[in-house]
């Protein structure tokens, strides 16, 4: 339990520096995540060392209670997912990243094949925080 929670911990901490680095072009393996598979899929593939489940929620800790509870209300409007179910391990052959050499860095956030969360949703996130004067945690 402690090992999962700390896992949770770090992909957070993971998370918000995915925003800091998301800016670029490439879907790195830490912020990648497939926005057709079903949550039962995400289930299962958080069960294994590759993909791990992190929660928008994790953004509003260090917030007050009404000012995560504002971001989350203001984050559900949007319709975007409350979860993440991302690549913490390296892919094999692409220098350990999913698309580092991805030819077509605007596809990053289509909706299709692999995407970068901060690509395709980076704008409802940081717009959640924004919309309540909160800081963003990052």
């Amino acid at each position: 339990m402690f090992r999962r929670t700390m896992t949770n911990i770090g992909a957070g901490v993971a998370l918000a520096a995915a925003a800091v680095l998301g800016t670029g072009a490439a879907a790195y393996a830490h912020e990648c995540f497939n926005p057709n598979r079903s949550d039962k899929g995400n289930a299962g593939a958080s069960h294994s060392d590759v993909w791990l489940t992190v929660y928008v929620e994790e953004l509003t800790m260090g917030l007050s209670e009404e000012d995560a509870e504002c971001v989350l209300d203001a984050y559900a409007t949007t319709g975007a997912p409350t979860s993440f179910t991302i690549m913490v391990k390296g892919a094999n052959g692409n220098g350990g990243t999913i698309a580092s050499n991805n030819p077509h860095p605007e596809k990053a956030g289509d909706g299709s094949g692999i995407d970068q969360i901060f690509a395709a949703h980076g704008g409802d996130i940081m717009g959640s925080f924004e919309a309540c004067g909160a800081d963003l945690p990052f």
